[in-house]
């Protein structure tokens, strides 16, 4: 008898600005002026001197994480903007990102035992400047890969993330318009949302139960494939 073969178990994502705009059940803003414009989410520091700070309520582990982002300028002295796998409440452990910090570009990456990460300069590319460019995250059980517009620029094997939940995270302390055009999580091993209520219901319920659940609906709408 013929069976149905699962292709893979692997969880995916594509988070598209022009579909869902700034849905603020996925984007958490700590701080800052974060807002959907013209099909792009843009990330800066608020009139009040407010560094912008987003997180995730999707988490992953494991896997390929990709952004197009459009940074305007290249990096220069007195800007920050951070971007990749990071959790406020792990700090400086169990992280994987990209750092712009002055006039330098890093790929930087934390293990659970350390705070002294395992960091990579990148020479910046005249291309990635104001322009859509794709900024990739390879989260191995061994090995962390950096890599822009499909080229490896760093693999980090000494400070790897452990196998743990992370969600994804951005800061910019500028008031120019960092722009992220979308996000898409390949193969990742777990994906977690805090946000998302899946409603189920069971025909072995008694008819009393069963009636009221039925006239109810839910209107969660999950992103994860």
């Amino acid at each position: 008898m013929a069976q149905d073969k699962l292709v893979s178990e692997n969880k995916h994502l594509f988070y598209d600005p022009n579909i869902y705009g700034y849905d603020d059940d996925f984007f958490k803003t700590v701080s800052g002026d974060v807002k959907a414009l013209g099909g792009k989410i843009r990330i800066r520091k608020d009139a009040d001197g407010n560094n912008a700070k987003v997180l995730t309520s999707e988490m992953m582990m494991f896997g390929n994480l990709r952004f197009s982002f459009s940074i305007p300028t290249a990096p220069a002295a007195g800007h920050s903007r951070i971007f990749g796998l990071y959790s406020i409440a792990f700090g400086n452990r169990n992280a994987a990102y990209f750092f712009i910090s002055g006039t330098n570009f890093y790929a930087r990456s934390y293990n659970d035992t350390s705070n002294a990460p395992d960091q990579t300069t990148i020479d910046w590319e005249t291309e990635w400047t104001n322009a859509p460019t794709k900024f990739e995250i390879r989260w191995r059980i061994d090995r962390v890969e950096f890599l822009v517009n499909d080229r490896i620029y760093a693999i980090h094997f000494d400070k790897v993330p452990r196998q743990t939940l992370l969600p994804m995270y951005f800061f910019n302390n500028q008031t120019d318009g960092f722009y992220l055009n979308y996000l898409e999580v390949r193969e990742a091993r777990k994906m977690f949302s805090a946000s998302i209520h899946f409603y189920s219901s069971s025909s072995t319920t008694s008819s009393s139960t069963s009636s009221s659940t039925s006239s109810s609906t839910s209107s969660s709408t999950s992103l994860l494939g």
